[in-house]
């Protein structure tokens, strides 16, 4: 019988690179009996479990589905980053449960699990080089910390007691350094000799270094201040981040990645995240959730502080950008002057 097999994410747990893999790998599998979302292009694999979670069912995804079932092969895989507020949801479980039922497919719901310290660092990362925030990473983890998303046994409970669906949770560390998919391959029925022999061409994206990121937070102020940020069009905004991302890595402005939890905020979090990570981990694994907690050296930047050498690169290299990003400003466009930079 067929499995309809749903990776549901979650978020900074290397959705792109899990995607990049498998799309590559859609011979082989296919010839293991593992089926994949008929598009090669993320945004049609991110949109097609939306869609399924919200109720809509895309003519080319079930037609995939149907041909798969009919082929008698062992698992059609579909997947997105993006479907965290449907774990919590119980219609859009509903949607899915229903869409395979329909279609007489057992559903299996994966999930990779990474601790908060983790997931809110590379999340930080991900808002700062996208120009999302220009807060400092305690600011920032003060707002989010009393998320439900964070609290794992609220998050998690609907799907934890969802009827007619399995549960598989993978805990972030067992994804493979390079080649992320495989764990996910074989938490979704396959053998880790089936995998062994894809290839890992593909190496995931670092954090970020803390020069890069305070540089970028000091490029989204000078950005907000002048009004930019809501009259330049987004992929001018990331050209600039990414040029800027460029000049780190040619003058070597860092030499390790980001990690914002000092030994203080980082003792307070995990006392904080651990008894509803406790409750997860029983449900899913049978276990407490042990002190696998991912450690870094905390390092951030004070630029001002920083070797004049350094500071000249970086002020010379932000106030290029900003000059650029204001000649790209549509004309007729107004920016409002804003005093606080902060988001």
């Amino acid at each position: 019988m067929t499995r309809l097999v749903v990776h549901a994410g979650t978020p900074v747990t290397d959705w792109a690179l899990i995607h990049r893999q498998l799309v590559s790998w859609r011979a082989p599998l296919r010839d293991l009996g593992m089926r994949l979302h008929p598009a090669d292009d993320a945004s049609s694999w991110l949109s097609g479990v939306r869609n399924l979670a919200r109720g809509r069912r895309p003519r080319h995804l079930v037609q995939a589905v149907r041909a798969a079932v009919r082929n008698d092969a062992s698992a059609v895989l579909v997947s997105s980053a993006r479907l965290e507020d449907t774990l919590r949801d119980p219609v859009q479980l509903g949607n899915l449960t229903a869409f395979a039922a329909d279609l007489g497919m057992p559903l299996t719901v994966l999930v990779v699990i990474r601790d908060q310290l983790g997931y809110l660092n590379a999340l930080y990362c991900d808002r700062v080089a996208h120009l999302q925030t220009a807060r400092d990473f305690p600011s920032f983890v003060a707002e989010l910390t009393p998320a439900g998303r964070f609290d794992y046994a609220t998050a998690f409970s609907e799907l934890i007691a969802a009827p007619k669906l399995d549960l598989v949770a993978i805990p972030y560390p067992e994804l493979q350094p390079g080649a992320p998919a495989k764990a996910l391959l074989v938490a979704a029925g396959l053998t880790a000799a089936d995998v062994q022999p894809l290839p890992e061409p593909t190496v995931g994206e670092e954090l970020p270094g803390p020069v890069l990121v305070a540089s970028l937070r000091l490029l989204f102020k000078r950005l907000w201040q002048l009004g930019l940020l809501e009259t330049v069009p987004r992929h001018t905004l990331q050209d600039a981040a990414q040029e800027l991302r460029v000049r780190a890595d040619d003058h070597v402005w860092d030499d390790n990645p980001f990690w914002g939890w000092d030994n203080l905020l980082r003792e307070a979090a995990i006392a904080r995240y651990r008894p509803g990570n406790d409750v997860l981990a029983e449900a899913v694994w049978g276990r407490p959730w042990g002190d696998a907690w991912e450690t870094g050296t905390y390092v951030d930047v004070d630029l001002p502080a920083s070797p004049p050498g350094l500071v000249v690169d970086v002020l010379g290299t932000v106030d290029l950008l900003v000059r650029q990003v204001r000649a790209a400003k549509p004309k007729g466009a107004s920016g409002q002057l804003c005093q606080n930079a902060d988001e």
